[in-house]
């Protein structure tokens, strides 16, 4: 697949770019499964205890192999250039010092592409001066785009102050007469000289707050700063292979942590899960979930008795799906700190720090049947799972949601080793 930016290495974000996508499919199976085989051995001899059997009783399913262009739902572009001529893209190097404008990347998806122009048009009819990152000068820092499957948009940007923001305020109406498909617009307050993209002020100035993403069951709802995976096939493929195995398991309770806008949750119940809990601590990802839970309780009663709209609303199994509870907290306080009985199933999907030795070492000692683990760094992934040596991976699957990357999100399904299969009077 042609890209301009790898022919001329000039863009850092594709490493793999050029390399047969089948090839890159093939390493990414390859490093996963030495990663966790590792598991098997010792992870040094002053500590000989054996961690899950990782390579007996196993199994791999087959990897989601993505799209390998338009697959991108979310563009993250440092704002450069100069007031009069806006470069959005990559952020200027001493080879590129006007930055490198992005507008032809062949991975965003084709609405992503269609809102370069009119937002580079709008900022420089705004007249703020792009931020420098040498010098710390400057309005502009980043503009933040996420798309849906419709096309509808999500536009964000991130500014040092509020010195422009009258003049936003009064013009963003014209970037949405240009593009009609404009839901979100919010701007973004980072005023520190940092890497850390958005800062904790959001002022939404549009009407609407999220725009709708795919999910199972429902709707998903994304608001302005909370996360949504960038890949909205490979999300759907996560999320129904967390459903899949929670029809084989059949709990009855089931806790979703780090659930951000609350795709593993909604899976679960779609899957019959009568109690499932989800805790985030990103409000604006909690504020999302919840209006879908509002949404889904909205059509239960707004549904005709008798006109089958109803069966939207089921599980996989033909049951009502019941709805599931948000809870904004700290995923590891949260659950460290339950005096409830452990769930029969609990779902983490952390960022690239993992879990961590407190939350993992809790899981270890929790009780808890089954555990799936969606991870994005297969290093921490095991770190975690050295620490949770009373489970077995019984089969796991690769999710390959970063085509032209060495990264690929991993899902593994745990059992704890002491654990009966359980009998279900369903």
């Amino acid at each position: 697949m042609f890209c301009e930016y790898f022919e001329a290495r000039v863009c850092r974000s594709c490493p793999l770019m050029g390399v047969p996508y089948s090839q890159q499919v093939r390493d990414k199976e390859r490093a996963s499964r030495r990663a966790l085989a590792s598991l098997d051995r010792p992870s040094s001899r002053r500590n000989p205890a054996q961690p899950p059997a990782a390579k007996s009783h196993f199994e791999w399913l087959p990897t989601y192999r993505s799209p390998q262009k338009e697959f991108r739902n979310k563009a993250k572009m440092v704002v450069s250039g100069s007031k009069k001529s806006i470069v959005l893209g990559l952020a200027p190097t001493k080879e590129f010092p006007a930055g490198v404008d992005l507008q032809s990347c062949p991975l965003y998806v084709p609405a992503i592409h269609a809102a370069f122009a009119p937002i580079r048009a709008w900022l420089q009819r705004l007249g703020a001066r792009p931020y420098n990152i040498a010098t710390a000068k400057g309005e502009v820092k980043y503009v933040l785009v996420s798309a849906n499957p419709d096309g509808e948009l999500m536009v964000r940007l991130v500014l040092r102050s509020k010195a422009a923001l009258h003049r936003i305020e009064n013009t963003w109406s014209e970037l949405q007469a240009e593009l009609p498909h404009l839901r979100v617009f919010s701007v973004n307050i980072q005023p520190e000289h940092t890497t850390v993209i958005e800062g904790r002020e959001e002022i939404i100035l549009s009407e609407e707050k999220f725009i709708s993403m795919p999910g199972i069951g429902t709707d998903l709802w994304l608001a302005p700063g909370a996360f949504f995976q960038t890949n909205t096939a490979a999300s759907q493929a996560m999320y129904t292979q967390a459903a899949t195995w929670a029809r084989e398991l059949q709990p009855e309770t089931a806790w979703d942590l780090y659930c951000g806008v609350g795709g593993f949750a909604f899976a679960l119940s779609s899957a019959g899960v009568a109690q499932v809990t989800g805790v985030e601590v990103v409000g604006p990802a909690i504020n999302g979930a919840q209006k879908a839970v509002a949404e889904m309780a909205g059509a239960t009663a707004a549904s005709p008795v008798g006109q089958g709209v109803e069966k939207t609303l089921e599980s996989s199994r033909g049951d009502a799906v019941a709805r599931p509870h948000f809870i904004t907290a700290d995923a590891t306080k949260w659950a460290t700190n339950q005096k409830l009985v452990p769930p029969d199933l609990v779902v983490v999907n952390p960022p690239r720090r993992g879990l961590g030795p407190e939350l993992s070492s809790w899981v270890e000692h929790s009780g808890i049947p089954h555990l799936i683990y969606s991870s994005c760094f297969q290093e921490t992934l095991v770190e975690d799972l050295r620490r949770m040596r009373s489970y077995r991976i019984t089969a796991a699957k690769l999710v390959d949601m970063f085509p032209h990357t060495s990264h690929v999100e991993c899902l593994v399904l745990l059992e704890r080793q002491s654990s009966k299969p359980k009998t279900s009077s369903k």
